[in-house]
């Protein structure tokens, strides 16, 4: 999602931290192994053919992470929010910047003004997630690993005639790792880093 909204990260002390150090475009780029591609999990414990889990979980965990683009594109935030636990993490790593980290109703509040902004600004956000992997997945824990590709979509490039060019571009590639928990037979996130492979992210 678009992380470059200064006048919506101004709104409130702890999200504008997140707006400072995302403009911080001095800082010297960090090593190998802080940036983004340290978020691909190269383990090799567990064969991705493997079975033996169990199968319900597994169908509610891929539905759990396919509904987190699907909810926040639909702008239904309120039970987007239920699909994580009251105590939510979530840390942003942006090439050549420090990771920003996000807990509880810090990231409630961040994530609820980013979309609220992104409809004031007749922008449609628009992810599209691939390569879903379970990484592992126990009883009650898992991880998950997918791409992510955003389109911000001006609302207002399109008439009858269809949709204007360009309008679709694709301004943002990244990677998430999810870290989910099952609680009273339901499963949510718990905490997952957003590894973007760009210093910014164009919203139009």
């Amino acid at each position: 999602m678009s992380i470059n909204r200064r006048q919506l990260l101004a709104s409130s002390a702890a999200v504008s931290a997140i707006s400072s150090a995302f403009s911080d475009a001095t800082q010297s780029p960090n090593s190998m192994s802080e940036r983004p591609i340290a978020s691909f999990d190269n383990s090799r414990t567990l064969h991705p053919g493997a079975t033996g889990f169990n199968i319900e979980d597994r169908l509610a965990i891929i539905n759990l992470c396919n509904s987190y683009s699907s909810g926040y594109d639909a702008d239904d935030f309120d039970r987007w929010l239920t699909m994580f636990t009251s105590d939510p993490v979530c840390t942003i790593h942006r090439a050549a910047s420090e990771p920003i980290k996000l807990t509880g109703a810090e990231f409630r509040n961040a994530f609820t003004e980013f979309r609220a902004s992104s409809s004031r600004g007749n922008v449609q956000p628009l992810h599209y997630s691939a390569n879903l992997m379970i990484k592992a997945q126990t009883q009650n824990t898992a991880i998950a690993e997918m791409y992510m590709l955003y389109i911000p979509f001006d609302i207002n490039a399109q008439d009858n005639e269809g949709i204007r060019l360009g309008a679709l571009d694709i301004t943002g590639t990244s990677r998430y790792r999810l870290e989910l928990v099952k609680t009273e037979e339901i499963w949510r996130i718990a905490e997952y880093s957003i590894y973007f492979d760009q210093k910014t992210i164009r919203q139009s």
